[in-house]
């Protein structure tokens, strides 16, 4: 393949068009030339890449593009990285509750290392966080490890976390055995992520597998809300075991003994350098430090 014509057709379908394209570019070139050279491209290989009219990606095309966007789409970063020597950026995505209550302070404490620290965030689950590295947005993702990670990439469990029901302090039900029956006998409601999430996926698949049946009443887009939920009176929450919880006055989070432990990890593609080296290390120390006691 022509390398050229590799490129004009990353930008074509980017943009959405041979005309879009031409707009965006970052240098000059006519739409006949670009339509003629991608048509070349087609040529060679034999195949056609996308519909023009309306534009739509061939399968064929959208392998070429899977292919091609990771570098083409980070020549302008390369170049700045190479311009200011050690990599000083971290483009980080992952889960919401990560994000805000552990990323915040490990940012401060590399920024007093790498002083011209750039920072980028994502909040977004396993899936959209593998995009976002495949296509050369993202260095590192923190997230629920909900399934085998593509080719090439690398990670590292930081956390297992235990399953538990929240309840508050002055709750009727004392143990886990006495809220799992009021629950399944439709006493009290359950307030817990979307059932899509792994998080209530794993706690119904050991409900099933003992031939209990409790549905979510209120369905939340954090756990955080299933915290906010709970401590005003509105049910049992499911959640993870973490060290906020375990000291919070208001509440109790009964364990789940022999339901399975919600698996956090952090993932990358390739090789990690600089900033976002640093950060993963010092991901991995503050994990440790982090870690339950059994």
């Amino acid at each position: 393949m022509n390398v050229h014509h590799l490129e004009l057709f990353y930008h074509v379908a980017r943009s959405g068009g041979i005309v879009a394209a031409c707009r965006s570019m970052p240098y000059g070139i006519q739409q006949p030339a670009v339509s003629a050279q991608v048509a070349r491209l087609e040529a060679d290989l034999g195949v056609r890449l996308f519909e023009r009219r309306p534009f739509r990606l061939t399968p064929a095309g959208r392998t070429l593009f899977d292919f091609a966007a990771p570098f083409f789409s980070r020549l302008e970063d390369v170049g700045e990285e190479i311009r200011r020597g050690p990599v000083r950026r971290v483009r980080l995505a992952g889960l919401t509750e990560v994000m805000r209550g552990h990323v915040p302070a490990l940012l401060a404490q590399l920024r007093r290392e790498v002083p011209d620290l750039s920072v980028t965030l994502h909040e977004i689950n396993q899936s959209g966080a593998e995009r976002l590295i495949a296509e050369g947005e993202a260095d590192l993702a923190i997230t629920v490890l909900e399934s085998k990670l593509p080719p090439g990439f690398r990670s590292h469990t930081l956390a297992r976390l235990p399953l538990g029901l929240l309840v508050r302090k002055d709750s009727p039900h004392a143990n886990t055995t006495a809220l799992l029956k009021a629950g399944a006998a439709g006493k009290l409601p359950l307030i817990s992520l979307p059932p899509h999430e792994m998080l209530p996926r794993m706690f119904q698949k050991e409900m099933s597998r003992r031939r209990l049946v409790w549905r979510t009443a209120m369905e939340t887009s954090s756990q955080d809300l299933v915290t906010i939920y709970v401590r005003n009176g509105l049910g049992a929450g499911l959640a993870v075991r973490t060290p906020d919880l375990a000291k919070d006055p208001e509440l109790s989070l009964l364990p789940l003994a022999g339901f399975p432990d919600l698996p956090i990890g952090a993932f990358w593609r390739g090789s990690l350098e600089g900033a976002p080296r640093l950060f993963l290390d010092a991901l991995i120390a503050h994990s440790r430090k982090m870690a339950l006691p059994t």
